[in-house]
């Protein structure tokens, strides 16, 4: 069972994706929060870069990834929209 969580020290901090029981896997990523409509600011390795950083997901970017903005999305900010880009994500409110 996957599991999201976020450590936050003053405007910033990382949140965390966890996978597995014995053996933990773990994707960390760094956050801040945005201004005006930009809740928070996700930054994340860039597509050709996500198996080097994470050889034990590889080929999974897109599913990780989804999951973690959507959790996100569900748990911090439920009105917001998420946007992609090649090297972050965006939860913003319009």
């Amino acid at each position: 069972m996957a599991k999201v969580k976020i450590t936050q020290k003053g405007p910033a901090g990382s949140v965390q994706y966890t996978e597995g029981w014995l053996k933990k896997n773990i994707c960390e990523f760094y956050f801040e929060f945005g201004g005006g409509e930009t809740v928070a600011i996700i930054t994340i390795p860039a597509e050709d870069q996500w198996d080097a950083a994470y050889p034990w997901a590889s080929g999974r970017r897109k599913e990780i990834l989804t999951f973690v903005a959507e959790e996100l999305r569900r748990t911090q900010a439920p009105s917001s929209t998420i946007v992609w880009e090649e090297r972050s994500f965006r939860l913003i409110n319009k």
